[in-house]
């Protein structure tokens, strides 16, 4: 605790919110606002609903991490994981920039694209290794990950978990047909944007004197020699290829083909396919459930789909590789264990959500700061958003507990396309700094940054990307792009 104080900031975060629920009254917006009692939650409340209601619901954030560090543990055993590290070090040391705004991009457009958040812990391991024996720190390894997660979300462009959670929320209370093209190109420009003041940061930030190499051996990649039975070194290649594909899959799984592009040849297959039979017996839908694994059609497939990617990557890596069941035991239990903080503490963190969404505070607080103006106001509704996004870290419910009241008092439906922009903004900014960030807790534990340290390297950055985001929203403002 006195190292990481992570576990202690979320505590504390739980608690105030708990707090709050016997301080304020409830407030709820169900067709028409509603306002009650207060509604406290007790402590067996608050000890009940990591204990009852998050196991259900919020457990596949944390299932997911662990298994991410269980492959990490096997592809190390390959030998091949630390060859690639060694590798790309070596190709862009003194090539820090090329490196940095390549990392940053493809990452940022990833989210942008897919909607992506803690699904890209998957490639945190392998980046922390690669920057790290470039002789930089972890504090550049959680820039690099945390701000393009963070820059990917403030531009999102297509991603059903993030722009989309905010469209179909308002086209749902509002009645109306917002698509994914509204104000397109102001998005993609504060990704380019976001992009290059995020590599800009991280560039400057290596340039100073006090930046020292961190030496923690625990979070570098092991050098390990596989042999075949012959006694020559197994090729690394396949290894390689199948990182590649699972994180290809992932990819390719998560891009909001019908709803953003209108491509529905996705879901007219797995419509088939569920529905194929042999001898009247619907083969498929009873092997794959309807509503399990794969059920889905490409293109909506999340982090339950994922994990079973990763767990047949793992097995296959074993095989492939001969490692020995003992030796497969011990690589998923190590590889576990190093996320074992991660996933406490991003479990834990929807507890703040529960919290906020069975004892409905949120409103109450962000009301009055909604009423200050009639009808819409950037400023306000930006701010508005910011607090329920601490609260509620997904975006599906931080849209479900404001955009319904939002919409109802704001009439004017060409400022639609711009409340969705707000919205994501203020996520991606929540993101960086909030005690309740699952991102920021997941991948700072794992690289074992406390919370305080995290905010004195990030507030710098925040600042600028609020800035950059509040330009924009006066911009669309002032020349009318709505």
């Amino acid at each position: 605790m006195k190292k990481n104080n992570t576990l202690k900031v979320l505590l504390i975060a739980i608690l105030f919110t708990a707090l709050l629920t016997w301080i304020l009254p409830i407030t709820y917006f169900n067709g028409s606002l509603a306002s009650d009692a207060r509604f406290p939650a007790g402590i067996f409340d608050i000890l009940g609903y990591p204990l009852g209601v998050l196991p259900g619901y919020f457990i596949s954030a944390s299932f997911y991490i662990l298994l991410v560090g269980a492959f990490y543990g096997v592809f190390e055993k390959t030998g091949a994981y630390r060859k690639v590290c060694d590798k790309l070090a070596k190709t862009f040391k003194g090539k820090e920039i090329l490196f940095y705004a390549t990392v940053v991009t493809i990452l940022s457009v990833i989210v942008a694209f897919c909607g992506f958040s803690y699904e890209l812990i998957f490639v945190l391991p392998l980046l922390a290794s690669v920057i790290l024996l470039m002789g930089h720190d972890r504090i550049t390894v959680a820039l690099t990950l945390i701000g393009s997660i963070a820059v990917g979300m403030i531009g999102s462009l297509f991603g059903s978990a993030i722009t989309g959670a905010y469209i179909d929320t308002i086209n749902q209370s509002a009645s109306t047909t917002l698509s994914y093209t509204g104000l397109i190109w102001i998005r993609v420009a504060i990704l380019i944007l976001g992009i290059a003041l995020l590599t800009f940061n991280i560039i400057w930030r290596l340039k100073k004197k006090d930046i020292k190499k961190d030496e923690d051996k625990e979070l570098l990649a092991q050098k390990v020699e596989v042999k075949s039975r012959k006694g020559k070194k197994r090729a690394i290649w396949p290894a390689i290829v199948i990182f590649d594909l699972i994180l290809i899959l992932m990819i390719f799984g998560s891009i909001n083909f019908s709803g953003a592009f209108k491509v529905t040849i996705f879901d007219t297959f797995n419509e088939n396919v569920m529905a194929f039979k042999i001898w009247d017996y619907d083969i498929f839908a009873k092997i794959l459930g309807s509503s399990g694994l794969f059920s889905g059609a490409i293109g909506t497939w999340n982090s339950l789909d994922f994990s079973m990617f990763i767990i047949l990557g793992t097995i296959i890596l074993a095989i492939m590789y001969r490692i020995k069941p003992n030796e497969i035991f011990e690589s998923y239990k190590e590889g576990a264990k190093k996320f074992g903080l991660a996933a406490l503490l991003m479990y834990l963190a929807y507890t703040v959500l529960v919290l906020a969404s069975n004892h409905p505070i949120v409103l109450t607080i962000v009301k009055p700061l909604m009423e200050i103006t009639n009808g819409f106001n950037a400023i306000t509704l930006a701010a508005s958003t910011f607090i329920t996004s601490i609260f509620f870290i997904d975006p599906y419910y931080t849209a479900s507990a404001i955009l319904p009241y939002a919409v109802s008092v704001i009439q004017d439906t060409a400022v639609y396309p711009l409340i969705v922009f707000i919205s994501q903004a203020m996520q991606g900014l929540v993101l960086l700094i909030a005690p309740t960030s699952i991102v920021l807790l997941g991948i700072t534990s794992y690289l074992k940054v406390s919370y305080t340290e995290w905010i004195k390297n990030i507030w710098k950055i925040f600042l600028e990307l609020l800035l950059l985001c509040f330009v924009a929203f006066i911009a669309v403002i002032i020349f009318k792009l709505v």
